[in-house]
């Protein structure tokens, strides 16, 4: 491939390895890819594509058992064996880079003010104290408020949006050519990324820069991109203009990850169908403020008033905002944490049991989080993860039946059996879900409470994902709450929906509803930010 005349960054042949104790592992296979003056490029793919790899191996930010070669030409000057001095006056200054998750990339012991200015001072000299107007500008700029006064603060004491605004001001601190950006709206909100991804596209148009999007988002790829590079297994499988690229795909892989955004419908149940878990009236209060020596504290309401009613075979789709109380009100209708109000499973009315009288009911109120890896124990293997909860609720069962059932559960999941002697860092992130899933699963439960299942997953993991819940769904007549930011997998999903703001319900009906005839506001902004409309 021949450098383009607007090319300014030009990558040839450019291979990522990675030296491991069962060998050398081939992340990137000598790729090709152009970079042009004052457009987006999207490199997509799934984990594992190695589009972080290939920009990190330019960047010089591989780990220590990395190696890089090939070419990657910037303004004609070659960065693959650039000396690290020569290298880090354009990182920084002519390319710049921000990631996913901002609160692992600031460092929490400095205030953002501080963070902002190192490049600055880095690049164009000067001590801090002179950068400082330079950095109330870039804050401005991002739309943090108050600049003044947040300057001095720390990384910990802002919002997610707010801490990706900070990285975004610091990738921009020197008005760079290129800002790659790995993933940088994959962990927010979706009004949050609308916005971040509105900032870089008015901040691009402002400084005339080019961006490398790194995302496995096609819906933001497709209103975000001029061009897009399709990566597999280390190679661009296909590249092109995005508007060829989402009408006329070549590639079976490209065509596979357009199929894989969610889709279909779930009917709900009948009419008559008995509610099978109930909430009334749920409040679930925290104390704030408390003083180290004691003193009055304020009170924090994250659940204030809700009703809920769930019915046999139905899924509630519950969406918000972090912080809006969705996750909590899962919690209290499991009954897991304080709360007030009352509760009814089945034809019992369970308001007033505590840990004992509740522990018999657990095996048919399942809950489901949304990291399988935080929630598996890394020193149990999947066999003795998935049969952990018949200990407890049938005791008697001996060792056999307990193998046979863990077989059965991880057929009916879609793994392999044998897998059952294996650990958890073993598998995917897919498959740690199935596995999370399984144990649920054994113990036949009649309620499942799904906590953001798929938000980690790649779009073609989570369309595997959401048809084996509906297989399930379907084959045990399970009711399912189903808590996510994610809107297209609620309208997939769910066939009743409830909006969550500061902890109340300010939205509710079923899902056609309320995503074709939205009432409210935040609901519009919702779906908007969403399905780009």
């Amino acid at each position: 491939m021949a450098e383009t005349k607007d090319s300014i960054l030009a990558v040839r042949g450019l291979t990522v390895d990675f030296s491991t104790p069962d060998g050398t592992v081939e992340a990137v296979k000598g790729i090709d890819l152009d970079v042009n003056a004052g457009e987006t490029l999207a490199v997509v793919g799934e984990s594992g594509s190695g589009k972080s790899q290939t920009m990190m191996g330019i960047m010089g930010l591989l780990a220590k058992n990395g190696t890089v070669s090939g070419s990657a030409r910037y303004r004609g000057q070659e960065l693959i064996g650039l000396p690290p001095k020569a290298l880090n006056d354009v990182r920084g200054s002519k390319i710049t880079m921000i990631f996913q998750e901002p609160m692992t990339s600031l460092d929490p012991l400095y205030t953002i003010g501080r963070q902002i200015a190192e490049p600055i001072v880095h690049h164009r000299g000067g001590t801090f104290k002179e950068a400082k107007k330079r950095v109330l500008e870039l804050l401005e700029l991002v739309g943090i408020p108050e600049p003044a006064r947040r300057i001095d603060s720390y990384p910990h004491e802002l919002s997610g949006g707010q801490r990706q605004r900070v990285m975004i001001a610091m990738a921009l601190a020197n008005e760079p050519d290129i800002l790659i950006a790995d993933e940088p709206t994959t962990a927010l909100d979706v009004t949050i990324q609308a916005q971040i991804l509105q900032l870089l596209k008015s901040l691009q148009k402002r400084f005339g820069m080019a961006i490398v999007l790194i995302t496995h988002d096609l819906g933001i790829v497709k209103h975000f991109a001029e061009r897009v590079a399709v990566m597999r297994r280390g190679e661009v499988v296909e590249e092109g203009r995005t508007t060829e690229i989402f009408e006329r795909p070549k590639a079976d892989y490209t065509k596979m990850l357009l199929a894989a955004e969610p889709s279909g419908s779930k009917a709900p149940p009948p009419g008559h169908a008995p509610i099978i878990l109930e909430g009334r009236d749920v409040a679930v209060e925290y104390a704030i403020g408390k003083g180290l020596f004691g003193g009055s504290s304020a009170v924090f309401r994250a659940v204030d008033g809700v009703n809920l009613r769930l019915r046999q075979g139905q899924t509630i789709g519950i969406v918000g905002e972090s912080g809006s109380g969705k996750s909590t009100l899962g919690r209290a209708l499991l009954r897991l944490l304080p709360s007030n109000g009352s509760y009814r499973f089945g034809t019992t009315d369970i308001s007033g049991f505590d840990r004992s009288t509740m522990r018999p009911l657990r095996r048919e109120l399942q809950l489901v989080f949304q990291d399988p890896y935080g929630s598996l124990s890394p020193r149990l293997t999947v066999g003795e993860i998935i049969t952990e909860g018949l200990y407890v609720h049938e005791p008697g069962l001996g060792r056999a039946e307990r193998d046979r059932r863990a077989i059965a559960a991880l057929k009916e999941v879609g793994l392999d059996p044998a897998s059952r002697n294996r650990y958890p860092h073993e598998f995917s992130g897919g498959q740690r879900q199935r596995i999370a899933i399984a144990r649920a699963m054994i113990l036949k439960p009649r309620v499942v409470i799904l906590d953001e299942p798929t938000s980690a997953l790649d779009r073609s993991v989570q369309g595997q994902v959401i048809e084996l819940l509906r297989d399930l769904q379907g084959k045990h007549g399970l009711s399912y709450i189903f808590i996510s930011h994610d809107l297209s997998v609620v309208k997939a999903m769910s066939d009743y929906v409830i909006v969550m703001k500061n902890g109340r319900i300010i939205e509710e009906g079923e899902t056609d509803a309320i995503f074709e005839t939205p009432r409210e506001p935040y609901t519009k902004t919702l779906i908007g930010a969403a399905f780009n409309v």
